[in-house]
């Protein structure tokens, strides 16, 4: 990612309140969410899911490029009465340095960080990702078709890790969404 995409993030949120809720999709994927932990929400914006995920029990760290983003989700934690930790970073050159019981992504598709998410999650760990797919383009102009991946290309992209649930569908936002749930095997006892 350029500064100039950064900048462009970073006007966005100052411009605007966007994402202010907790999405459709997530609450309608909930029991998939685990309730203690470490999780890593993946270019989480101005913090609606980091916080909620906060309010449910997990350590969250949140990674984004936009530094106002990044104000705006402590802001929104401070009022909530949560804690989470923010990280601005350029996801470009990798994830966070950590280990994590949750990863979760939504809306933000890089092919390259898939080959990162299994050696990131301890065993056991969980990776969610909601992302609008291909199908999407018939219908919405955005996310680009450059950002979509295929329809049934998730699961094929999260090599080492189990799958334990994959669907997509006009999903309750609008958009044809993918919705990827995998782990990691639990370490042997």
């Amino acid at each position: 990612m350029t500064q100039e995409d950064q900048q462009k993030w970073d006007r966005k949120y100052s411009e605007a309140n966007l994402y202010q809720e907790v999405s459709k999709v997530v609450q309608a994927y909930e029991s998939y969410f685990p309730r203690q932990g470490r999780a890593l929400d993946i270019a989480g914006g101005a913090g609606r899911h980091s916080v909620w995920l906060a309010q449910r029990g997990l350590e969250v760290t949140l990674v984004d490029v936009s530094r106002e983003a990044l104000n705006q989700a402590h802001a929104r934690a401070e009022n909530s009465g949560v804690q989470i930790t923010t990280v601005c970073h350029d996801l470009d050159l990798g994830l966070p340095t950590g280990q994590w019981d949750l990863i979760f992504s939504n809306l933000f598709f890089d092919r390259n960080l898939f080959s990162l998410f299994a050696e990131s999650l301890v065993p056991g760990g969980r990776l969610i990702v909601i992302q609008p797919t291909l199908t999407n383009a018939s219908r919405h102009k955005k996310p680009p078709v450059r950002f979509l991946p295929g329809d049934d290309e998730l699961p094929a992209l999260v090599e080492g890790l189990e799958v334990i649930l994959y669907e997509n569908d006009w999903l309750q936002e609008g958009r044809f969404d993918g919705v990827l749930i995998a782990e990691t095997r639990s370490a042997k006892t």
